[in-house]
């Protein structure tokens, strides 16, 4: 067999493929999600925001944590209402402080786009959707996960 027949692992459309593959698992990991909770959210219609681990790329605790108090901060002075939260795993693998904010779905997104997450949480009429940002453009689309009450625990209610 010549040399050009042979496979390579440096084969662009293979990395290609296991990148498609890496995304769609990641993407699959946000519809297995809980949310720990003070106090339930007061808004009818809000988004659920973090700046942690753009892109799904793991930073340190403190860049996390300093990213995280820019965007209250942010939040803060644009007016917006928020509720602190933290988003996790059902099994506690992974979990994220993240925020409930009071806003629209085209802010939230433009929000999330700059914080360079790859998709937000929006709440609507008691229904939790998942919604691409950064994953938008390679093939995401909203996902209705179901009543937002089922994924929301309230801490001391447990």
């Amino acid at each position: 067999m010549s040399e050009d027949c042979r496979h390579s692992d440096d084969d662009p459309l293979q990395d290609g493929h296991v990148e498609w593959h890496a995304r769609q698992a990641i993407w699959l990991s946000y519809q297995q999600i809980i949310f720990r909770a003070s106090e339930i959210p007061d808004y009818s219609n809000f988004a659920i925001l973090t700046a942690f681990n753009p892109e799904s790329i793991v930073l340190s605790c403190k860049e996390n944590r300093q990213r995280q108090q820019r965007l209250e901060a942010e939040l803060s002075a644009l007016g917006y209402a928020y509720l602190r939260l933290d988003c996790s795993a059902p099994d506690g693998r992974w979990h994220e402080p993240s925020l409930a904010v009071c806003t629209g779905l085209s802010q939230a997104c433009e929000l999330a786009a700059k914080w360079r997450q790859n998709a937000i949480y929006w709440v609507s009429q008691q229904q939790l959707f998942l919604v691409p940002v950064m994953l938008k453009h390679q093939g995401f689309s909203q996902t209705e996960l179901g009543k937002w009450p089922a994924y929301l625990h309230i801490q001391g209610l447990e």
